[in-house]
């Protein structure tokens, strides 16, 4: 289902299949999401399926929308999850909150991808700059510095 990459902020997803099934060592969070969601349900995302505020808008149904309390009871394998970040990479408590932004879609751009998997101290897998990689990480990990805020199925 995965793959060991290295995290790059601006190396996101790709325009096509054969893109995605190549060979390469690069990528990000939108990236993990996109690879993710093909190798798990055959379906290929297209850039605007991928990339915000068109993928939080219009891919996919809200399984949690912002105004419900987030649980990962309701999450299967293969859901979106939408976070805040809320620490950096060295642990300092950073402010991505909506009203830190000028715009709703400024906001939603900002937010990480995870996918949550369900698997025991497993549950996340993403890319993110934290570890520097693709990864998996278990619920207290991701919680620690992501505050999750929707979670979307396709």
């Amino acid at each position: 289902m995965t793959k060991e990459f290295k995290y790059k902020f601006d190396a996101g997803p790709v325009a096509s299949q054969e893109d995605l099934l190549s060979e390469w060592a690069i990528g990000n969070c939108r990236r993990a999401v996109q690879l993710y969601t093909f190798r798990k349900k055959n379906l290929f995302l297209k850039l605007e399926q991928v990339l915000c505020p068109a993928a939080y808008n219009e891919t996919g149904v809200f399984v949690i929308n912002k105004d419900q309390e987030f649980s990962f009871d309701s999450l299967v394998d293969g859901d979106i999850i939408y976070a805040e970040k809320i620490r950096n990479k060295n642990g300092k408590e950073v402010d991505k909150s909506e009203n830190t932004f000028n715009s709703a879609d400024e906001y939603i751009i900002s937010l990480h991808t995870a996918l949550y998997t369900g698997e025991k101290d497993r549950e996340i897998w993403h890319a993110t700059a934290v570890e520097g990689s693709s990864c998996f990480w278990p619920l207290e990990k991701f919680l620690h510095f992501y505050k999750p805020i929707v979670a979307k199925r396709v």
